[in-house]
């Protein structure tokens, strides 16, 4: 197994190596490339112990930095680091990459060197959001800020598809996230995306709310980009105030464990050390941009994870099955 790493993006660059040296210890069988600017690299690893035949740099320009526009760097630094790390996927060189950098650059470079899916306008990016409903997607969580309707059902049918893959559910349910769950509540996307689902062969549920979410209610949600997003970062928000104030006020170590739990369970994406972008010929994987050495080394396993699982070819065929049983589509 070979996996890259964005070596030197993201807030904490040295989490990139601490995380690579911590995976290459779990996994004897794996091998990890660090791109970027071969000089710092080669310096910060001076700092390390580690088998250098396990871990190799692959040099590359700097990093798309988080103030850049992405479509516009990855153009025109065609050597920047994340292009580089598409680039050995598609030579067949890795089997996926983890980068905690610019997440509209990694998009942006996954569609473009990697491709899309047959079919698909847009890729998108999901996950689990809430530890209590683990097997509950959401997505897009931050891709496309604005989307049509087509486009919703895209995401239905890639969160079907991957619902089905990773977690084995034979025919996952799918909700639009609304603020209510009648047919007619909704602003004028929901409002047609619905319609569009009804006439679909996917196992529509209607419009579901967001603490339906936490309660499981549905195996995939849909939203666009823009209400994802927030809906990620305030899950996230929430645990990590609720955390702080529950460990102040209860100053007893027997429920130190439960109460160390809740961010854990409210920021789900860094435990697994991010999530693929749904869409692209290629396992890619967007990490939180604060991720630490642990998140960086479980994107790293997901990547395995995901290679093991034969992702992509599955993800294409699902997809296609789920798109030619839609009227119209």
């Amino acid at each position: 197994m070979k996996v890259a790493i964005d070596a030197m993006a993201g807030d904490y660059p040295l989490n990139n190596i601490e995380g690579a040296l911590k995976s290459i210890e779990k996994d004897s069988e794996l091998e990890i490339l660090l791109v970027g600017e071969p000089e710092k690299l080669s310096e910060n690893l001076k700092n390390y112990t580690y088998d250098q035949k396990r871990i190799q740099v692959i040099p590359s320009d700097e990093a798309i930095r988080m103030d850049e526009q992405p479509g516009i760097a990855i153009k025109r630094r065609p050597n920047c680091s994340i292009n580089v790390c598409s680039g050995l996927i598609k030579k067949g060189i890795v089997n996926g990459y983890v980068s905690a950098g610019n997440s509209g650059a990694t998009f942006a470079s996954a569609a473009g060197i990697l491709g899309m899916f047959d079919g698909l306008s847009k890729p998108c990016v999901g996950g689990a959001v809430f530890g209590f409903a683990p097997k509950t997607l959401v997505l897009d969580l931050g891709l496309n800020v604005e989307s049509t309707p087509g486009q919703m059902l895209d995401f239905a049918a890639l969160g079907v598809s991957q619902a089905k893959i990773l977690y084995d559910i034979e025919n996952p349910s799918v909700g639009l996230l609304s603020n209510g769950s009648e047919s007619n509540k909704g602003n004028k996307l929901v409002k047609e995306s619905f319609k569009l689902f009804e006439k679909s062969s996917i196992n529509f549920h209607g419009n579901i709310e967001g603490h339906d979410i936490a309660l499981g209610k549905v195996n995939v949600v849909v939203c666009d980009g823009f209400t994802g997003n927030i809906l990620l970062k305030a899950i996230e928000g929430f645990g990590h105030v609720i955390h702080q104030f529950i460990k102040k006020e209860i100053n007893n170590d027997k429920y130190d464990e439960i109460i160390d739990m809740i961010p854990k369970k409210t920021n789900i994406m860094r435990e697994f050390g991010g999530g693929p972008v749904f869409g692209v010929n290629g396992i890619a994987i967007v990490a939180h941009g604060s991720s630490s050495p642990t998140a960086i080394s479980n994107g790293i396993s997901t990547v395995s994870w995901l290679t093991e699982k034969d992702y992509v070819n599955q993800s294409i065929k699902e997809l296609s099955s789920i798109r030619g049983s839609i009227n119209g589509w």
